[in-house]
Protein backbone atom coordinates (compact mmCIF):
# COMPACT_ATOMS: atom_id res chain seq x y z
CA UNK A 1 0.00 0.00 0.00
CA UNK A 2 0.91 3.49 -1.19
CA UNK A 3 1.41 6.29 1.53
CA UNK A 4 -1.79 7.95 -0.39
CA UNK A 5 -3.85 4.72 0.30
CA UNK A 6 -2.80 5.10 3.77
CA UNK A 7 -3.46 8.35 4.42
CA UNK A 8 -7.31 7.79 2.54
CA UNK A 9 -8.02 5.14 4.93
CA UNK A 10 -7.20 7.14 8.09
CA UNK A 11 -9.56 10.34 6.71
CA UNK A 12 -12.31 7.18 6.22
CA UNK A 13 -11.79 5.94 9.30
CA UNK A 14 -12.09 9.68 10.80
CA UNK A 15 -15.28 10.25 8.98
CA UNK A 16 -17.11 7.29 10.04
CA UNK A 17 -15.47 7.81 13.99
CA UNK A 18 -17.15 11.81 13.51
CA UNK A 19 -20.22 10.40 12.12
CA UNK A 20 -20.51 7.49 15.14
CA UNK A 21 -20.41 10.31 17.50
CA UNK A 22 -22.59 12.56 15.86
CA UNK A 23 -25.32 9.93 15.55
CA UNK A 24 -24.94 9.35 19.32
CA UNK A 25 -25.47 12.42 19.83
CA UNK A 26 -28.93 13.15 17.68
CA UNK A 27 -29.85 10.11 19.95
CA UNK A 28 -29.58 12.18 22.87
CA UNK A 29 -31.32 15.00 21.82
CA UNK A 30 -34.37 12.40 20.05
CA UNK A 31 -34.41 11.06 23.56
CA UNK A 32 -34.62 13.73 25.06
CA UNK A 33 -37.86 14.90 22.71
CA UNK A 34 -39.82 11.60 22.49
CA UNK A 35 -39.20 10.62 26.10
CA UNK A 36 -38.58 13.46 27.97
CA UNK A 37 -35.41 12.52 28.92
CA UNK A 38 -32.57 13.81 30.14
CA UNK A 39 -31.21 17.08 28.17
CA UNK A 40 -28.30 16.54 25.95
CA UNK A 41 -25.15 17.75 27.22
CA UNK A 42 -24.07 21.49 25.88
CA UNK A 43 -20.79 20.22 24.27
CA UNK A 44 -22.08 17.46 22.83
CA UNK A 45 -20.89 19.49 19.16
CA UNK A 46 -17.92 17.78 17.94
CA UNK A 47 -16.51 20.79 17.21
CA UNK A 48 -15.98 21.87 20.50
CA UNK A 49 -13.38 19.69 21.57
CA UNK A 50 -10.37 20.67 23.24
CA UNK A 51 -7.66 23.19 21.81
CA UNK A 52 -5.00 20.58 22.39
CA UNK A 53 -6.32 17.72 20.13
CA UNK A 54 -6.11 20.55 16.93
CA UNK A 55 -2.32 21.64 18.21
CA UNK A 56 -1.37 18.18 18.21
CA UNK A 57 -2.75 17.21 15.09
CA UNK A 58 -0.86 20.84 13.67
CA UNK A 59 2.02 19.97 15.16
CA UNK A 60 2.20 16.08 13.74
CA UNK A 61 1.32 18.29 10.35
CA UNK A 62 4.25 20.84 10.09
CA UNK A 63 6.96 18.00 11.49
CA UNK A 64 6.07 15.48 8.91
CA UNK A 65 5.96 18.75 6.49
CA UNK A 66 9.33 19.94 7.57
CA UNK A 67 10.97 16.85 8.07
CA UNK A 68 9.97 14.75 4.94
CA UNK A 69 11.46 16.69 2.59
CA UNK A 70 8.52 17.14 0.38
CA UNK A 71 8.45 20.43 -1.97
CA UNK A 72 5.43 22.23 -1.67
CA UNK A 73 3.80 24.95 -3.03
CA UNK A 74 2.36 27.32 -1.23
CA UNK A 75 -0.76 28.38 -2.44
CA UNK A 76 -4.37 29.13 -0.97
CA UNK A 77 -5.08 25.99 -1.84
CA UNK A 78 -2.60 23.96 -0.20
CA UNK A 79 -2.79 25.48 2.69
CA UNK A 80 -7.00 25.25 2.89
CA UNK A 81 -6.47 21.66 1.86
CA UNK A 82 -3.91 20.78 4.90
CA UNK A 83 -6.09 23.50 7.38
CA UNK A 84 -9.12 20.85 6.66
CA UNK A 85 -7.40 17.37 5.88
CA UNK A 86 -4.56 17.91 8.83
CA UNK A 87 -6.24 19.79 11.00
CA UNK A 88 -10.04 20.35 11.40
CA UNK A 89 -10.78 16.47 10.36
CA UNK A 90 -8.45 15.00 12.64
CA UNK A 91 -9.05 17.19 15.47
CA UNK A 92 -13.18 16.39 15.14
CA UNK A 93 -11.83 13.19 14.98
CA UNK A 94 -9.91 13.29 18.16
CA UNK A 95 -13.03 15.26 20.22
CA UNK A 96 -15.33 12.10 18.63
CA UNK A 97 -13.17 9.58 20.51
CA UNK A 98 -13.24 11.59 23.74
CA UNK A 99 -17.16 11.65 22.98
CA UNK A 100 -17.88 8.26 22.50
CA UNK A 101 -15.40 7.03 25.64
CA UNK A 102 -17.58 9.50 27.93
CA UNK A 103 -20.72 8.96 26.09
CA UNK A 104 -21.06 12.59 26.16
CA UNK A 105 -21.14 12.75 30.08
CA UNK A 106 -18.21 14.88 31.88
CA UNK A 107 -16.68 11.81 33.96
CA UNK A 108 -13.29 12.48 33.05
CA UNK A 109 -11.68 10.45 30.09
CA UNK A 110 -9.07 7.37 31.55
CA UNK A 111 -5.86 7.60 30.46
CA UNK A 112 -5.70 5.18 27.67
CA UNK A 113 -9.11 6.86 26.00
CA UNK A 114 -7.24 10.44 25.88
CA UNK A 115 -3.65 9.08 24.61
CA UNK A 116 -6.04 7.05 21.80
CA UNK A 117 -7.67 10.53 20.81
CA UNK A 118 -4.53 12.34 20.66
CA UNK A 119 -2.94 9.51 19.19
CA UNK A 120 -5.43 9.71 16.21
CA UNK A 121 -5.13 13.86 16.09
CA UNK A 122 -1.21 13.36 15.53
CA UNK A 123 -1.83 10.41 12.28
CA UNK A 124 -4.24 12.10 10.77
CA UNK A 125 -2.09 15.57 10.61
CA UNK A 126 1.07 13.53 9.72
CA UNK A 127 -1.10 11.96 7.18
CA UNK A 128 -3.09 14.59 5.46
CA UNK A 129 0.79 15.84 4.10
CA UNK A 130 0.82 13.17 1.37
CA UNK A 131 -2.80 14.60 -0.08
CA UNK A 132 -0.76 17.72 -1.28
Amino acid sequence: MTLEHVSVAVVAAELAIMLLARVGTERRHWRHYKKNAAAPHRRDNIRLGPGLVYSVAALALVAIAVFSGIDFQWNIGTLSLLGVLGILVPGYAANSVMLLSTRGHRKPLKGWQEAVAYVLAALGGAAAVSFV
